[in-house]
């Protein structure tokens, strides 16, 4: 904490060469970081530390924006001894297959994603997406928290508070942190039904309203306790509400966009959906009940947006924004009330 002057009351934060000024490291590690050592200096130890149980929480939760888990690592035209090299040059090197006008020039950066993969042990080249590709298989992908909290926030506090007088140990804190289930994301699919992964399956357990954990309905991905579906009128009268200031959220937004790039943005233009019929279906057994789709979650169109710049705040708001819509829609389809 610096003061420039005797009269000045409050300091000002400032920090050079760590992670919270460096341009490799994400905005999550830059946050945390300097928001714990501003904890230390005004309120002591302990006061950093229930600060950290809050932000580890928060990650585990899966509750935080994808745009502050973008990295940013530099990529080489080629590297010594013919290696593939780290992990953004694996995925400019995929980019570049899929399509030549990609191409990543020397030397310039490329933001990336590590994306959760099943099993304990991962090779981390295959779990590198762009953000924008994050942002469209939002139904079949989810942030790698272990691996940002581990190898990146962790590593940065201890390398911090692990100085005397402190002699912290950060990763003990962490071990003992209560860490919540990640929230079940609610998004067109991406994929076709035959490559779609397993999770697209997963139905949930915790009431829409209460937050209090009940019996699953199939895979249905918004479910209602009995007792809060006891008091009918007031939960669809929250449940409207809810629906009503999403969209009215989203429609700002998108006036914000179409201001921007001139063209005709609604709260249906991001991440549309697409309801298909399989008409290649095969012919059942007789009496086997029919397969009807998820209500109210098609195909995802293609483009997600008009717009969809990584550098843009309101990309990353109108995705929070569709996804919690759509989670209001199958709400009130689910008490019956649309």
């Amino acid at each position: 904490m610096m003061y420039e002057s005797p009269s000045q009351k409050t300091p000002t934060f400032e920090a050079k060469g760590i992670e919270t000024v460096r341009r490799d490291q994400c905005k999550l590690t830059q946050k945390v970081l300097r928001n714990a050592l501003v904890e230390v200096f005004q309120r002591g130890i302990n006061a950093a530390k229930e600060y950290l149980y809050r932000q580890w929480a928060l990650i585990h939760s899966g509750r935080l924006p994808v745009s502050d888990f973008i990295l940013t690592g530099r990529v080489r035209s080629h590297y010594r001894g013919g290696k593939i090299g780290p992990v953004q040059a694996a995925l400019a090197r995929r980019l570049a297959e899929v399509d030549p006008g990609r191409v990543v020039r020397h030397k310039q950066r490329q933001p990336y994603v590590i994306v959760a993969s099943p099993g304990q042990s991962f090779k981390l080249r295959d779990c590198v997406l762009t953000p924008l590709e994050l942002l469209e298989q939002w139904d079949s992908y989810t942030i790698h928290a272990a691996y940002y909290t581990a190898k990146h926030v962790n590593a940065a506090l201890q390398r911090c508070f692990g100085l005397r007088p402190f002699n912290a140990v950060v990763n003990s804190w962490y071990d003992a942190c209560p860490k919540p289930r990640k929230r079940v994301h609610h998004w067109p699919r991406s994929k076709s039904t035959a490559s779609s992964m397993i999770s697209a399956y997963f139905g949930s357990d915790m009431c829409a309203l209460c937050s209090q954990k009940c019996k699953s309905t199939g895979c249905s991905r918004v479910v209602v306790c009995p007792m809060c579906k006891t008091d009918n009128i007031n939960v669809s009268c929250i449940a409207l509400e809810r629906l009503s200031d999403i969209q009215q959220r989203a429609s700002r937004l998108a006036s914000i966009c179409s201001s921007c790039n001139g063209c005709l943005e609604t709260l249906e233009t991001f991440a549309a959906e697409e309801h298909l019929e399989n008409k290649s279906r095969k012919r059942q057994p007789f009496g086997t009940p029919k397969e009807h789709p998820r209500p109210g979650v098609g195909r995802l169109s293609n483009p997600m947006a008009s717009c969809v710049c990584i550098d843009c705040p309101v990309t990353y708001a109108r995705h929070e924004t569709r996804e919690a819509a759509i989670e209001a829609t199958e709400l009130c389809r689910s008490l019956d009330i649309l």
